[in-house]
């Protein structure tokens, strides 16, 4: 299916009406914040201003650790940052620089596996999690919205909306809403991506029973066009983008994901003779969750059996390709937690033992099976208030014929003016994924790794020190990985030598007066195993901005710059039918130099940005790839919105 694009020279003067338009809303906007400055009261000492305005302070808490408390970070920090090869910190590139579809990790970051997984986690970025839902604690059971819109035009976008609400001291309530609808700038490469999921937590009256009902849902729908015909593009090219032929008109990936999750906890706190809650010092807890993945690939005019170039292996039907794999799971666990010398959020160690059973129903047209998982583990730390802090962790698993495991721990000291300093390891064994180890393409079986695969063997570990008043952080780790299993043009393999990646983390956030220049610089050779595993061995990214209050402190401002590079490399391809990057060696992928501009401001619980994209398009005319025959969008204009609100 064609889907009707905007040519690049309509899309050029669209932006300049945008910037038209941006410009005297801006305009108009300042003179009106006038008004607004004239609300502030001076304060008695030293004739400083004071903010009027809503500076009700938000925390939130996880399901993994309802006891602990986190801050929402209300400030300007990345906030203009919506990026497809940056978030949160983390570097990472996708297919065009688009923000929802199948994505990779530019920076290796080991990741536990254990037990049975299907794989086909090309979306996992973008999915909601029960482990990520916030459960806000907000003063006087006041009502939170959080509001989030982004958009380069209206076939690109971004939209988000949080809404909680605690009606009393024992009913919560909380709805979440993610929309990300990509149209893109090349044909066949839309994107729409959707995630809803509902809350609600019960505390009863003694704060002894809590319990928590979780209900969400994804659903992704990605038309892949393969990728472009060519390896490079020339400055013709660009300002014709949806002339530019691609791979495939017809593959689509259908993929859906719905859980329904109840988890209870029971405390043993206590009421003193005035009615003052005491804390608990242990915790049972009791959690059980259904979970429904639904993934599905087509393509119903494949290129002819004589070209396999698209789909190697699996070019196996010329009336259409399809896979198609529906997996349901129960899964239950138990767990007990005991706090040692305090409460569960003051004592210097808790400890937490938990067992859970999971029962795997899986439909791999054309075979079904049946999978249980058995696990068992143990997590003792202590409470972040401590100048030494210390977690370590445990989990064994028992999966088909084969036993996981993995271990992991870190401890730091924190010397206050003197620094942070920390070290950590990890080490686990897991099998490869059923997608590894056994692949159907219309019912026709494509490979058969269930014998011939080993178990993956990992091993990481590094320190870091810190000095959070000057704004710097190194870090240095090494990933040993065994049995590694990769992908190239002809299927799935495992490696028969051990991959040895080295990684170097420098981050400086200067600041002087109130001029800000963030940076950070990776180094990551890959001492073993270039052929099984590539990543850029240096990613630099720099973000020089001034932000200060203006207008008698009724607007925070601030205007910046970023600059990123990654030094060349043979970026990996993209398997669109199981989702897989892998390894090829026709094209090593020269990364232009990128620079966004920007201007967010902040007023209230009010934020917005405007940035500019790829600035130095306009010097070099050039698409660089993040992955191999995908472009990137030339010169584009995001602005963006997120306003917070108490009622």
């Amino acid at each position: 299916m064609n889907i009707s694009l905007i040519p690049y020279q309509n899309e050029k003067k669209n932006v300049l009406k945008f910037i038209n338009l941006f410009l005297f809303c801006f305009l108009s906007f300042l003179s009106c914040s006038h008004l607004i400055a004239q609300q502030k009261v001076a304060g008695k000492k030293q004739n400083k201003i004071k903010i009027i305005g809503d500076t009700t302070k938000v925390y939130y808490s996880y399901i993994l650790n309802p006891t602990r408390l986190y801050q929402l970070d209300s400030s300007l920090y990345e906030f203009e940052n919506v990026d497809a090869t940056w978030n949160n910190g983390n570097w990472f590139s996708d297919l065009g620089g688009l923000l929802a579809t199948p994505a990779f990790d530019l920076v290796y970051q080991p990741k536990l596996s254990g037990g049975f997984r299907i794989g086909l986690d090309q979306f996992h970025r973008y999915r909601l999690f029960k482990e990520n839902v916030k459960y806000y604690h907000i003063k006087d059971n006041r009502p939170f919205t959080d509001l989030y819109y982004s958009q380069i035009n209206q076939k690109n976008n971004i939209i988000r909306a949080e809404f909680a609400h605690k009606f009393n001291d024992n009913i919560y309530f909380s709805l979440q809403y993610n929309l990300t609808n990509q149209t893109g700038f090349f044909q066949h490469q839309r994107t729409r991506n959707q995630n809803v999921g509902v809350a609600v937590r019960y505390f009863s009256n003694d704060k002894k029973y809590h319990a928590y009902l979780n209900f969400i849902t994804n659903a992704v729908k990605f038309e892949n066009n393969g990728g472009i015909t060519v390896d490079e593009l020339d400055n013709a090219d660009v300002d014709f983008a949806p002339t530019i032929p691609v791979n495939s008109y017809s593959a689509n990936t259908r993929y859906n994901f719905t859980e329904v999750s109840y988890a209870h906890f029971l405390y043993n706190n206590s009421s003193d003779s005035s009615g003052i809650i005491k804390a608990a010092t242990n915790e049972w807890s009791h959690k059980i969750s259904y979970q429904f993945n639904r993934y599905k690939f087509f393509d119903n005019s494949p290129p002819p059996l004589s070209d396999s170039s698209l789909y190697g292996l699996a070019t196996v039907n010329p009336r259409g390709i399809r896979l198609f794999v529906r997996h349901h799971l129960l899964e239950n666990e138990i767990s007990f937690r005991q706090a040692i010398g305090g409460s569960l959020s003051s004592a210097p160690l808790w400890v937490k033992a938990y067992v859970k059973h999971g029962w795997n129903s899986v439909y791999q047209e054309p075979v079904s099976f049946d999978i249980h998982n058995v696990s068992a583990g143990i997590i003792a730390q202590n409470n972040p208030q401590f100048k030494l802090k210390y977690r370590v962790e445990g989990q064994i698993t028992w999966a088909e014929r084969q036993l996981d495991f993995f271990v992991k721990g870190r401890v730091g000291y924190d010397a206050g003016k003197f620094g942070y300093l920390e070290g950590k390891a990890m080490f686990q064994r897991y099998q490869p994924s059923l997608i590894d180890r056994q692949l159907y393409v219309s019912w026709d079986k494509i490979w058969d790794n269930n014998l011939g695969f080993q178990q993956i063997q990992e091993l990481n570990f590094g320190g870091s020190y810190s000095l959070k008043k000057w704004g710097f952080k190194a870090e240095v780790l090494n990933h040993t990985l065994s049995n590694l299993v990769y992908y190239d043009s002809l299927g799935v393999k495992q490696s028969s030598e051990t991959v040895n990646l080295l990684q170097l983390v420098l981050k400086e956030d200067l600041k002087i007066w109130k001029f800000h220049l963030d940076n950070q610089v990776v180094w990551q050779p890959v001492l073993l195993g270039q052929e099984y595993f590539r990543v850029p061995q240096f990613l630099f990214r720099h973000n020089l901005y001034i932000e200060s209050y203006v207008f008698k402190k009724a607007m925070l401002l601030k205007v910046g710059a970023t600059f990123s590079y990654q030094t060349p490399y043979k970026a990996n391809a993209y398997a669109p039918i199981t989702g897989a990057f892998f390894v090829q060696d026709r094209l090593s992928v020269s990364v232009e130099p990128r620079i966004d501009a920007y201007v967010s401001f902040r007023i209230w619980q009010f934020r917005f940005f405007v940035r500019a994209e790829n600035l130095l398009y306009f010097d070099n005319q050039n698409n660089y790839f993040t992955a191999y025959r995908y472009p990137v969008t030339s010169f584009v204009v995001r602005f963006g919105i997120s306003w917070r609100l108490f009622d």
